[in-house]
Formats: C-alpha cells, structure tokens, sequence
C-alpha cells in the first residue's frame, strides 16, 4: 500500500482554476464593500450567483444558504413572485439595516477588520493591521485610503488574496490565508450568521469562510514561522551559534 504523498507535495492547481478563484474572490470581496440593493441582488442572483462559483460547489450549505436567501429577493425565476418554500424577502432597509451594523457601526459587534478580532484590546490599527500592510507592500501593493477602509479590512484581504492567485503565487496566497484572512474570518462569520437580521448577509458570511476555506484546501500547504520565532534577535556579540 502506498503511502499518501505529504501535504507539501500536493498538486498545485491549474492557471485556469487560480483565475475562477481569483474571481470568486473578487465577487466575494465586492459584496463585502458596499451595500448592495435588492435589485441588485436580484439580478445577481439572475446571473447565475452562487451556482457559478468554483469555490463553493451548490450542494455545500454555505452556497445553499445564499441560493435560498436571493431567491427570496428575485422571487420565483426572477419574476417578482413568492416561491413556494422560499424565505421571506428582506427589504431594502432591512438590508440597509444589517449592512450599516455589520460594516459602519459594528452594532453587531462583528467588524471586518482583522486587528479588531485579534489585537487583544480589540481595537482597530493594531499591530495585525500593520502586518497586512507589510504583507501587501512586499507584493507592490497599497490600500487607496486607509483611513477609509483600514488595509485589514475583509474587502482588502479578499481582493490581495485574489490577486496573489491571479499572479499565481499560490504559496504565498496560501500563507496570507493561513496566517491572516482564516485567522479571523471563522469567527466573524460565526457572529454576523448568529446576529444578522437578513439571511443574505447570514449566508455571506458563511459563504465567504467556505471559499476561503476551500481555497486554501486546494493550494499547496505551507509552513508559518511564529513571529516571535521569525523575528528573533541576534545574540550579543553578534555570534551565530
């Protein structure tokens, strides 16, 4: 019996793949950025959304979820109507509503920025904000405004992930996974599913964590030094050994 090959050694997977999940990334991250109108939605959900995704197959409950709640807001084919078995249809202010307290007031305490989940006062621009930042300066990136959207916000961290993928750097879009969007975003769609007033950010939440997760099942594993490791100082007298 042959023994399985080691995580390392998985197969990378193909360019054409790293771009449909560079693009579902960026579908995610554009959903995430403003607030979205039940039109808008509708005809998203008119397209083909979630069932065109390649991160997350239509069987999976995260993509079920989302099927479920735009069809609410499309109605039965897109036609306006109610369809039997379907959710209700969430208003535009309800959406508002749960959009305005997810990602502008975080009256639903579940913020999307990285540092607030993981910096231990819980605050924003912490020590994990500029960690993204440096991670995105050594790809030639740099957020538009950061005092308009922190550079650890989820919409930044989806479309740096994206465009690592695109660039086919697979080991490093696999370490920023590993070491910054899947260090937080387990428990950020936890809170907004369990506090979201409307299913469509409930699912969105879970489906972004599906994607991810999913991703960075596909990319090849990779080994993450702990900062404190990596960032060890040299020993006095500037001796090696």
């Amino acid at each position: 019996m042959t023994a399985a090959a080691p995580l390392a050694e998985r197969m990378a997977p193909p360019a054409e793949w790293l771009a449909l999940a560079a693009e579902d990334l960026r579908a995610l991250a554009w959903l995430h950025a403003e607030e979205r109108s039940p039109d808008v939605l509708a005809a998203l959900f008119g397209n083909g959304f979630p069932e065109t995704l390649t991160l997350a197959t239509p069987d999976t409950p995260a993509a079920q979820a989302m099927y479920a709640a735009l069809r609410a807001l499309a109605g039965d084919d897109c036609d306006g109507t109610p369809a039997d078995g379907a959710l209700p249809a969430s208003s535009a202010d309800d959406l508002a509503a749960d959009y305005a307290a997810i990602y502008l007031t975080h009256a639903l305490r579940a913020s999307p920025h990285e540092s607030v989940w993981r910096d231990d006062d819980h605050l924003m621009l912490q020590g994990p904000t500029f960690a993204v930042r440096d991670f995105y300066r050594r790809h030639g990136m740099q957020v538009p405004d950061w005092r308009a959207r922190a550079d650890d916000h989820i919409t930044h961290e989806l479309e740096f992930t994206a465009l690592l993928l695109e660039r086919g750097e697979q080991r490093e879009a696999a370490r920023f996974l590993k070491t910054h969007l899947l260090a937080w975003l387990p428990d950020f769609a936890r809170r907004v599913g369990q506090r979201a007033a409307t299913p469509f950010y409930a699912a969105l939440g879970a489906l972004t964590l599906a994607a991810c997760e999913e991703c960075q099942r596909r990319l090849p594993a990779v080994a993450v030094i702990p900062p404190a490791v990596a960032a060890e100082p040299p020993r006095p007298g500037g001796c090696s050994g």
